[in-house]
């Protein structure tokens, strides 16, 4: 764990945690995108007001006030948006996402993450009969380009003792399982985070690859770079990887590319091993 403070409670190793638990650590993870928001509306706001008292106009405070009152409402937007993608709606979009995989039963599945486990628990409640090697992905020389993303590992351990998730961690992206050992290998939020320039992504998705059995499958969701997420994240969400680009990575690495989008603002993406 790094020793950093945080003003939010870290999860327990041998604890699931609830869905409001992961809600409020995606909260807690925005908070500086949701200050500078703040303090963009709260610049505008008084500047336009004081401009109307400079003017003597009839009432200053309406249109500041009108700033508040759109403030306040995409604030309860991102915080609604954040809970259905974060919270227990959590559940419909991975469903989903299994189902246009046609992945069921007692899989061996491969969850690749970044540090979060979240993804790990909601396979195996998904898939009772599963096994769940959830991987961490992450390598970067010194600390990630956005900060949410040290907060996310801070705050969650590995899993100890769930009888169906094996934890593990990767080496500059060389994932710890043998050569087609697993029937499907999930990409989910975070993905984004790894680097393409330097090939880190490209290496990740050959090793998916390489891990795939024959005729394995590949899932991926994520959030893009689109006017709904734009809503809910801010501006913060420029950084991520646009749904075209996860179209193009997905049929580069993989056959039978088949995509869906849900209204909690997530991306689907299903695909086989060639």
């Amino acid at each position: 764990m790094n020793a950093i403070k945080h003003h939010y409670p870290a999860a327990k190793a041998d604890q699931q945690p609830t869905p409001w638990w992961y809600f409020g650590r995606a909260v807690y993870v925005s908070r500086r995108d949701y200050w500078d928001i703040f303090k963009t509306f709260a610049s505008a706001g008084c500047a336009v007001g004081f401009a109307g008292i400079a003017l003597k106009r009839k009432d200053p405070l309406k249109v500041p006030l009108g700033f508040a009152g759109v403030s306040l409402g995409l604030l309860a937007y991102s915080l609604i948006g954040l809970y259905r993608m974060y919270g227990h709606p959590a559940l419909q979009y991975m469903q989903r996402l299994l189902d246009l995989g046609d992945v069921d039963g007692a899989a061996t599945v491969a969850d690749l993450n970044i540090g979060t486990y979240r993804h790990a628990y909601l396979l195996a409640d998904l898939l009772p009969e599963a096994t769940i090697h959830s991987i961490d992905c992450w390598h970067a020389d010194g600390p990630p380009a956005e900060e949410a993303v040290q907060d996310v590992r801070d705050l969650e351990p590995q899993p100890v003792g769930h009888p169906r998730i094996i934890p593990d961690r990767a080496d500059h992206f060389v994932l710890p399982l043998a050569d087609a050992s697993v029937d499907v290998v999930v990409f989910g939020f975070g993905t984004h985070e790894i680097p393409v320039d330097d090939g880190s992504r490209d290496k990740l998705f050959a090793e998916a690859v390489r891990v795939l059995k024959p005729g394995g499958k590949a899932l991926l969701f994520e959030h893009g770079w689109d006017f709904h997420n734009y809503m809910i994240f801010g501006p913060v969400i420029k950084h991520v990887t646009k749904r075209h680009d996860w179209h193009a990575t997905m049929r580069q690495y993989f056959a039978n590319v088949l995509f869906d989008r849900t209204s909690h603002a997530v991306d689907l993406f299903a695909a086989k091993k060639r």
